[in-house]
This record gives C-alpha cells, structure tokens and sequence, in this order.
C-alpha cells in the first residue's frame, strides 16, 4: 500500500479531494435536530379532586378509568399515580397506532366514565405525551423586596407575556 503510493502520488490526492468532497458535501446536507421526532403513542390522563387523599383517589378515580381505558384499542400497557387531589395516568399504545386518534379514544372514554366519579370530580385533562412536549427550560424568579404575590404577578404577566412572542415558544402553568 505505502509502496503503490508513493508511485502514484497524484492519484492519492484526487482520491483524498473526492473524499474530502463527498464528506463536506454530506455533513452540510445532514438533517440535524436538536430534538428529533419520536414516535412513542402516549396519553396522559390528569383528573384532579381537591382534599383527596391518595388512597381515596386510587380508589375512586384512578381504579376506575383504568379498567375503563382497558376498553380501548390497541393498548400496550398503562402505567398510574395517585397523588393527593390528582390522579396521573399514562397510557401507552401499540407502536404504529396514531397519536391524534389515541387521544380522542381516551379522552371519549374518559369522558363516558365522568359521571361514575365522586360528585365535585373536575374533568379530566388527556395530552398526547412526547418527547417534544417535554420543558427545555425552566425560569425562576426572585426578588428582593418583592413578595410571593408581586413576584408571581410579575412572572405571569410581564415574564410570560414577553416569552409568548418568542417563534416556537409553548408556554406552561405559571
């Protein structure tokens, strides 16, 4: 190999310029994303009763949409957690179901089950759940002089109001 180049120095250039092309070429053209699409058929389904306790929201909310949600298709496995006024299901479908019609089959069967919860139970909130809709980032604040009521109005609406106009900002609970 050394021998044949040594023999055929021009050669070896043109085949390291071809290379060093094609390489440059590549990596300008390579699709790059900071977070790439990935498709993992999840709902989350939130109920929230104030003042209940865990046991009680296990029992009454959570157990009850669980065995309800068994009715829908193509369910792989579900996964819950019942804390104090909230109850947290996630629901995790075959791979290659579709994400938009996952959402609607729960979010339709928690709806049907409402009326079966303790009285004062808020509808539940069902999101799609993926790796895109988790937070980046998370701002804090704090002030000196201010208090916990000044510093919240100031970061819900002058904060908030000035990141909403931020291209492709997605803004949460304050």
């Amino acid at each position: 190999m050394a021998r044949f180049s040594l023999r055929n120095p021009y050669l070896i250039v043109v085949v390291f310029l071809i290379v060093a092309v094609v390489g440059l070429t590549s990596v300008v053209r390579m699709p790059v994303d900071l977070f790439p699409d990935i498709k993992i058929p999840q709902v989350v389904v939130a109920t929230f009763y104030n003042g209940m306790p865990p046991e009680q929201i296990e029992n009454d909310i959570t157990g009850r949409f669980e065995r309800f949600f068994t009715l829908g298709a193509g369910i792989d496995h579900m996964e819950s957690r019942s804390l104090p006024g909230v109850s947290i299901i996630k629901v995790f479908f075959q791979p290659g179901t579709n994400a938009d019609s996952d959402v609607n089959e729960i979010s339709n069967l928690a709806m049907a089950d409402l009326r079966r919860l303790p009285p004062g139970t808020l509808p539940p909130i069902v999101q799609k759940f993926d790796a895109s809709s988790l937070p980046v980032c998370l701002i804090t604040l704090k002030g000196e002089g201010l208090n916990e009521v000044q510093l919240r109005d100031f970061g819900q609406f002058a904060v908030r109001n000035q990141l909403a106009g931020v291209p492709g900002a997605g803004l949460g609970s304050c």
